[in-house]
Order: structure tokens, then C-alpha cells, then sequence
């Protein structure tokens, strides 16, 4: 026994190892992968499914793979209506394959390959006592190699709106998951090999007519699922001393050493509220903060715009109905005049707001109409999108011209590290959570037991480690000035200081008539809030919103483990589609029929 756990580094390494290289030996990969399913009145399942891949070499056909209980064993159950190839209809069929059925496109290329797959799964809608049920698997764990995006979108029947609706996500790995008016969308990054993703959907019975009946509860079904696989308790194995926590308080204390031996201090000038030069609000917001909002950046472009006597803004208010609180009502811009001179980056924004020839345009009525765009398919209407990525570009241009690009980058990179390092450290302290009062107990035995050094040192591994850590990555994070921008930054910095003391986070958008260059700088710095509150509405129009409109959110980290607290749909992501009763979770650990050892999937041959 003894030999096999001074094994057991090797064997994982290798196991890793193994892991990391497996995909190397296939000649494909999974560049996104994107579901979408409707549940049909009569309990079918239409489902359209957009895949692309990426060919190292031309196969003779590629194939998805469908689990028996999605098809019922019943090939007749899995009506194919088309496939296409890269926008372009391509021959396909069906066949059963042992247990699992196959839709086969029987043409590939070398590189880019979007696949498009529509197809209709009969009977698949359950009616229970309480609820009607459709279980079904997004993504097969069958996939030979990881995928880089999984998108997936559920459509329950228009008459579930305002109903009581429970949902459950299967995945070993963790994304995101949220309702969508009445669709639940679900999103993960990176889903590795053999990780499949299922879905189980409870509505009224009402929206369905279902031809399968089954006896019994589908909800109590459900909640007996979750508490059986939401958590699941890790063995920690046995406590570990608190001395092994002396090389990494060693190591953060000679890491803290070094960054502030080797920090570069910003020249200390006294403070000024004049801004130093006209340098590019984005710019400036790089400089000191080693990033840039673009929200804060677009708020500011307007504010400058604004100064510049291009634009005239109206601010509606009306006073608050339980306080005397002004409160703001509308903003309405007036476009004066357009001068040639203008740069890219503020026709872009003029260009966006002011569509079609228009002097006066309500923001906060074109935000709304705006918010209810959700495809990018009906954004290609409207130029909200083009000259959104236009200013977005534009603004990146101007900051690698300033040479700030490395210097942003840089820092981003060491946020990453600090994050990462994080996360891992989290879920360290989870493992040992119950460890923690044995740890506490085996300082006091020690002192008792005649060990004052080992004690001393376990406190000092124990503690030293909880109490450098955020030390350590203050320090790291701590921005210094880009090298050769020393002077420059130590201006921009007092110009900081000496707003950040001033009264200019009180002042709204047509404070910028009074404040000028002032009021535009410190909106991009982030210290004009009211301005921030005052044009929220602009988060609409941001770019990144945009990009969500087909996939979820980007996530640097996803997490494994049990359920993320998706349970009260009322609290996350209800978006007015289902009523406050309704629930949704994710099971990280089996359930809902997926963990069987059937599953669905594909792959070229």
C-alpha cells in the first residue's frame, strides 16, 4: 500500500500527460458547437445543430452519433431533413450504429468545415402527474477531441411563459446556464473529451400532447436527483500537518521581497486638476490603469463630442416619489453640426447614433429598441453593430500606435496569472476545509508535546501563507509606469489624485459644457459616476454584447464541482419568461439518465 501511494505522482503525471497528448493524435478539431431545439406540440423534438470543425486532412464522411433513449431504439424515430456543408446542401442519411443511431455526411475538406444538421427526434416529450419531461443529450460524450465553444438553446412551448418550469444541467464540467424568455440557454468553454452535456426540462402538461404517460411525480423525480448527485463529499484524506505550508509562505515572502526591491515608484508631482495634454482619453486610461472600459471610453467620446459643440444634450428629470431625489428621466442628444476634422473613432459613435439622416435622437428609446434585438441575424438590420466594431478597433489602433498595447497586455497577463492561481488555491482550501480544525489542534499538541519550533513554523507556514497571499498579489497587480512614460505618468497620475479629491463624480453629462476636457478624461478614468449612471444606457450598444448574441459569454475560467447555484431562477436569469416558482440547477455528478455509460457524439472516418 505503501509503495502504491509513493507512486501515485508518477502515475497521475503520466496520466496527465497522457490526457494532453491524446488530441494531438486526431486529425480535427471542434472550433464551436452550437444546438438549438424546439419542443414541438405533439412532444417531438426539432433540433438544428451548427458545428465547425477544423480537417487536417478530407475524410470520407463525417458522423453524429444520437443515444438510444434520445431515438428510442427506433431509427424511425430520427427524421433527417437536411445537412449542409459550408453553406451548401450536401448528401446525408441515416443508419443505427450497435446502440446509438448516425446522421452521415458523406463529403468533407480540408479545413474549415461547418457542418449544419436539422432533424426531428419523435416522441421524446414524457407526460408525468405534475409536468411534462423532455430529457435530451446537447453534446455526446463520444467526441474524440475537446470542443472550444458548446452553445446550446431549449425552446419550451410559448404557453409556458409565466408557468412554473424546472430544469436540471448534467455536465462534469460547469458553465453557464439561464432562461431566456421561455428557452433555457447553456454555455460552456473548452469541454473536454468524454464530458457530455444533458438537459432535463419540467412544464405544465398543457403546452404538450404527449403519446408517452408515465405514472409518478416528475418534479419529485427531479429534487430526489439533485440531492442525490448536487453535492458530493471529497475524502480528504488524512490531515495534513501545518508545516507543509512553510515553503509557500517562504516563497511568497521572498516573492513580496523582490516586487518591492524592484517596484518602480511613479514620480509623486502635486496634484492638478488640468489635464497635461490632449492625449486620447483610452490612451491616458492605459496608462494609468493598464486597461480600458469601453463603456467608460464611449460615455467619454460622447462628453468630448459634447465639448467640442458637435453635440447638445437635454437631460429629462422629474423628482422621486418617495425622496427628494432628482431623478433622470431621459437623455436626448441633438447632433449640431459635423465638422471634417472629426476622427474615426467619433464619426463611428455619430454614425451609430444618429442612423439615417436624424438631428435628435432619444438614447434611452433607442436602447430600448435595441435591447429587444437578440440574433445577430436581426442586428444586421440596424448599424448599432458595425460602428460599434468600427469605434471598438478604432480605439485598439489608437492604443498600439501609442505603443500602450504590450504594456496592456502585460498587465492582463499577470491578472490571469493571479486569477488562475486563485481559483486554484479556492478549491485547495475547499479539499482542506475539514481539515482545518484538526490542523488548529495539532499546533496546541505540539506545544504540549515539547515541540515549540514545529509549532512555531507550522503557525508560521499556516498563517504566513492566508496573510501573504493577498500581500503578494497587491503587489504584483500594482501598476508601475510603462518604461520611458515615467514622466508622463506621474502628470496623468496627479491629474487623478486631484479629480479623485474634487466634486466631479457628482457631475452629470452636460457637465461637460462647464468641465470640458476635465469632465471627459475623468469619465474614462471611471471617476465620473454620475455620468456613468446617467448614460448606463450605452451598455446596450457595447461590442461584447454583441458578440453574446450567438454564444455565451467568454469565460477565462470554468469550474468543476457541484451545482453553481442556478437553483432560483426568480434571483438569476428568470428574464421575465417563467413564473418566480420555477427553478433550474446543474448536476456535476450524474443524473437525469446521462451517466449510464451511453452517449451520443461523432468524429470523421
Amino acid at each position: 500500500m505503501l509503495r502504491m501511494q509513493k507512486s501515485s505522482p508518477l502515475v497521475l503525471v503520466a496520466l496527465m500527460l497522457a490526457i494532453f497528448c491524446l488530441p494531438l493524435s486526431f486529425a480535427f478539431t471542434i472550433d464551436s458547437y452550437y444546438s438549438e431545439a424546439w419542443v414541438l406540440p405533439n412532444g417531438d423534438l426539432a433540433v438544428y445543430e451548427d458545428m465547425v470543425f477544423t480537417l487536417e486532412q478530407q475524410y470520407s464522411e463525417g458522423y453524429r452519433s444520437i443515444r438510444a433513449e434520445d431515438y428510442g431504439s427506433d431509427l424511425g424515430n430520427l427524421v433527417l431533413h437536411g445537412a449542409k456543408l459550408n453553406g451548401n446542401a450536401v448528401s446525408a442519411h441515416t443508419q443505427v450504429n450497435g446502440e446509438a443511431a448516425e446522421i452521415v455526411w458523406e463529403r468533407t475538406t480540408t479545413g474549415k468545415n461547418k457542418v449544419e444538421l436539422n432533424y426531428t427526434l419523435k416522441n421524446v416529450a414524457e407526460s408525468f402527474d405534475d409536468f411534462a419531461r423532455v430529457c435530451y443529450e446537447h453534446y455526446g460524450a463520444n467526441w474524440a477531441v475537446s470542443a472550444r465553444s458548446f452553445e446550446s438553446v431549449m425552446h419550451l412551448p410559448e404557453s409556458t411563459r409565466g408557468t412554473e418550469v424546472h430544469f436540471e444541467v448534467y455536465s462534469g464540467k460547469v458553465g453557464e446556464a439561464y432562461a431566456e424568455g421561455t428557452s433555457i440557454v447553456i454555455g460552456i468553454d473548452n469541454v473536454p473529451s468524454g464530458n457530455y452535456v444533458g438537459g432535463c426540462y419540467l412544464f405544465n402538461n398543457s403546452a404538450i400532447s404527449a403519446s408517452k404517460h408515465v405514472e409518478g411525480s416528475a418534479l419529485q423525480i427531479l429534487e430526489d436527483e439533485r440531492e442525490s448527485y448536487g453535492s458530493h463529499d471529497l475524502d480528504s484524506g488524512a490531515p495534513i500537518t501545518p508545516v507543509c505550508c512553510c515553503p509557500v509562505a517562504l516563497v511568497l515572502l521572498a516573492f513580496c521581497i523582490y516586487l518591492v526591491h524592484n517596484y518602480k515608484a511613479p514620480p509623486n508631482l502635486p496634484e492638478n486638476i488640468l489635464p497635461p495634454s490632449t492625449e486620447n482619453p483610452a490612451a491616458v486610461s492605459v496608462l494609468l490603469r493598464a486597461t480600458y472600459d469601453e463603456k467608460e471610453i464611449l460615455a467619454a467620446t460622447i462628453l468630448e463630442l459634447i465639448n467640442k459643440g458637435v453635440l447638445d444634450i437635454m437631460e429629462l428629470e422629474k423628482a422621486g416619489e418617495t425622496s427628494q431625489e432628482i431623478k433622470r428621466e431621459r437623455t436626448i442628444l441633438f447632433l449640431k453640426k459635423r465638422p471634417e476634422t472629426l476622427k474615426k473613432y467619433e464619426n463611428a459613435v455619430l454614425d451609430m447614433i444618429f442612423a439615417e439622416g436624424e438631428k435628435e435622437v432619444d438614447l434611452d428609446a433607442l436602447s430600448e429598441r435595441w435591447k429587444k434585438i437578440s440574433k445577430k441575424s436581426e442586428a444586421k438590420e440596424s448599424v448599432i453593430p458595425t460602428k460599434m466594431e468600427e469605434f471598438s478597433k478604432e480605439i485598439k489602433a489608437i492604443i498600439k500606435r501609442r505603443g500602450l498595447e504590450t504594456y496592456q497586455n502585460s498587465s492582463m497577463g499577470k491578472l490571469g496569472h493571479v486569477v488562475g492561481i486563485g481559483f486554484f488555491a479556492l478549491f485547495f482550501s475547499c479539499a482542506l476545509a475539514d481539515s482545518v480544525v484538526p490542523l488548529l489542534e495539532s499546533l496546541g499538541q505540539m506545544l504540549a508535546g515539547g515541540q515549540p519550533l514545529e509549532a512555531y513554523l507550522s503557525a508560521f507556514g499556516l498563517f504566513g501563507a492566508l496573510i501573504l497571499s493577498p500581500i503578494a498579489a497587491y503587489l504584483y497587480l500594482r501598476p508601475s509606469p510603462p518604461k520611458g512614460m515615467e514622466e508622463e505618468y506621474g502628470q496623468w497620475d496627479s491629474f487623478r489624485r486631484a479629480v479623485n479629491a474634487s466634486s466631479l463624480k457628482e457631475e452629470p453629462p452636460s457637465g461637460a459644457l462647464i468641465w470640458g476636457e476635465i469632465l471627459v478624461y475623468a469619465t474614462a478614468l471611471g471617476i465620473a459616476k454620475k455620468v456613468e449612471k446617467h448614460l448606463s444606457e450605452l451598455d446596450t450598444f457595447l461590442a461584447s454584447r454583441i458578440r453574446k448574441m450567438e454564444r455565451v459569454r467568454e469565460s477565462s475560467f470554468v469550474l468543476y464541482g457541484s451545482a453553481l447555484g442556478v437553483r432560483n431562477l426568480s434571483k438569476y436569469g428568470n428574464r421575465s419568461g417563467f413564473s418566480s416558482s420555477s427553478s433550474g440547477g446543474w448536476s456535476s455528478h450524474g443524473g437525469g439518465g446521462f451517466s449510464g455509460g451511453h452517449s451520443g457524439g461523432g468524429g470523421f472516418r
